[in-house]
Parts: structure tokens; C-alpha cells; sequence
């Protein structure tokens, strides 16, 4: 064989490599939304009716992989214990609107209160499950997307994809990180007559799921009368947390989620 045939196959392989590394890497960079609905308080696991108030509040917990996975995906929220718990509140009585603050939102958990996280936070400590994935993966990409540029466009243009620094993101930066705001439950929310409201609140606790039936979580509503002779009253409610289902996951195929 000749020293340029060698030298044609040899750039052809490269340029097979090159666009194979690029496709990996770029497949692996989509994020995928997931809908959430916030159905009626009484129609999720755990409910609970104030008596005479016409209030009613619900919940669900993402405490089994495969939930989390189903909502978020791999992106280690469930390998660092944060907890999504989808909470939904109605009012059912005229007359009066209801007053939620996400602050109020704590889990008891083996003697001991955790507060809820914000989606900012869970995002943070997500993050760390993929590291050191992710400089791994960034240079990954990066290398593929140089030589990638370099091959087809030339050396001029290499320039303009050279990476950023390999840093974390900000929330809004990340799909996924806009996809927790988008999520989480309003802040200071208020529910109108007749209406209802829902979404996620996240919590950062070394969760065992053969505990969650002795897991609570509590919060306070405060009724606002439109009738303003009348007082505000505040409530506060605790629901246990569904402990049905067991997590099915394989932990070697866990690892190579960080990457991939």
C-alpha cells in the first residue's frame, strides 16, 4: 500500500470518528420535557380536607427512581436525594381565597425537619451527580465539535466554536435547570374561589424509601375572607407520604447515565 493511500483512508477515518464523536456528543446534550399536571387535590395518593374550610390538599412524592426519571430524566436528582414532592391545593368555598407560602413547606424525616429546597438549589446539588461527567463530557463534545469544524470548514474557522470554560451553568443557562422553575410550585401562591393550585417543592434529605410511611410533610394555608370584617385564619396541615412501589434501578446502569 502507498503512502497516500494510507494517508486517504487515514483522513477518511478520521473524518468517520470525527462525525461519530460529534453525533454522540450532540445526541447527549438535548433535554427532554417532560408535562407535569396538577390534577384534583383528592385524586392524587395523599389528600386531606380541612373540615369546614372547603379546602382540600394533595400530594404525590417522586421518592422511587423511576418517577423521578419519568419527570426529569438522569440528571441526578434522585442519585443526590433531592425529593420532588408535587403538592395542589383547591379551595372549594366561596368567598374566601387561600394563601400558600412555599416557605411553610417542611419534611419530617426520622425526628428531624428539612425545608424545602428552590429549584435553584435542587439544581446545584443535582449538578454534583454528574461530576466529574461533566468536564468529561464538555471536552468530549468540545474535541468533536473542533475537529468536526476543522475538517469541513477549515483551520480559519475553528475560532468561532472554540468552548467556553468548562463551568457550571447557571439554572437558566440548563434546560433542565428552567425546567425545575417551571415546575416548582408559585411563590406566595393564592388560590381563588372555586380554583386550585399545584406544583413541585423540592427537598434535599438522605432518603430512604423503606421510610417513607414515616415521613410527613407540613405547610400552612391561611384563609382570606373577602368579607374584610372578618379575621384571616392560618392552618396548619400534615400529610404522610405515600410509601407504595420499590425503585427499580440498576446501579451500574446509573453510573453510565452520569455520562451518557
Amino acid at each position: 500500500m502507498t503512502k497516500g493511500r494510507r494517508q486517504v483512508r487515514l483522513f477518511r477515518g478520521t473524518v468517520l470518528l470525527t462525525l461519530l464523536t460529534f453525533f454522540l456528543a450532540s445526541c447527549t446534550s438535548f433535554y427532554h420535557f417532560r408535562p407535569l399536571s396538577n390534577p384534583d387535590p383528592s385524586a392524587l395518593p395523599v389528600a386531606k380536607t380541612l373540615p369546614g374550610t372547603g379546602i382540600t390538599v394533595g400530594l404525590r412524592s417522586y421518592h422511587l427512581a423511576q418517577d423521578t426519571h419519568n419527570l426529569f430524566g438522569s440528571h441526578g436528582l434522585w442519585r443526590e436525594h433531592v425529593l420532588p414532592v408535587l403538592i395542589v391545593v383547591a379551595s372549594a368555598t366561596e368567598g374566601q381565597s387561600v394563601r400558600v407560602d412555599p416557605s411553610t413547606f417542611l419534611l419530617n424525616y426520622v425526628g428531624k425537619s428539612y425545608r424545602s429546597i428552590s429549584p435553584s438549589e435542587a439544581f446545584d446539588i443535582a449538578w454534583q451527580a454528574n461530576v466529574p461527567y461533566q468536564n468529561i463530557k464538555k471536552t468530549f463534545y468540545y474535541t468533536g465539535l473542533i475537529l468536526f469544524t476543522v475538517v469541513t470548514l477549515g483551520l480559519g474557522s475553528m475560532i468561532w466554536v472554540l468552548p467556553t470554560p468548562f463551568s457550571q451553568p447557571t439554572p437558566q443557562e440548563s434546560s433542565f435547570g428552567r425546567d425545575l422553575s417551571y415546575k416548582a410550585f408559585p411563590p406566595k401562591a393564592l388560590v381563588l374561589p372555586q380554583g386550585k393550585l399545584g406544583g413541585l417543592t423540592y427537598f434535599n434529605v438522605p432518603f430512604n424509601e423503606a421510610l417513607a410511611d414515616k415521613t410527613f410533610l407540613s405547610l400552612q394555608v391561611t384563609v382570606i375572607p373577602d368579607n374584610s370584617k372578618l379575621s384571616k385564619k392560618t392552618y396548619t396541615i400534615s400529610l404522610p407520604l405515600s410509601s407504595l412501589g420499590k425503585s427499580q434501578v440498576n446501579p451500574v446502569m446509573q453510573m453510565l447515565k452520569g455520562f451518557f
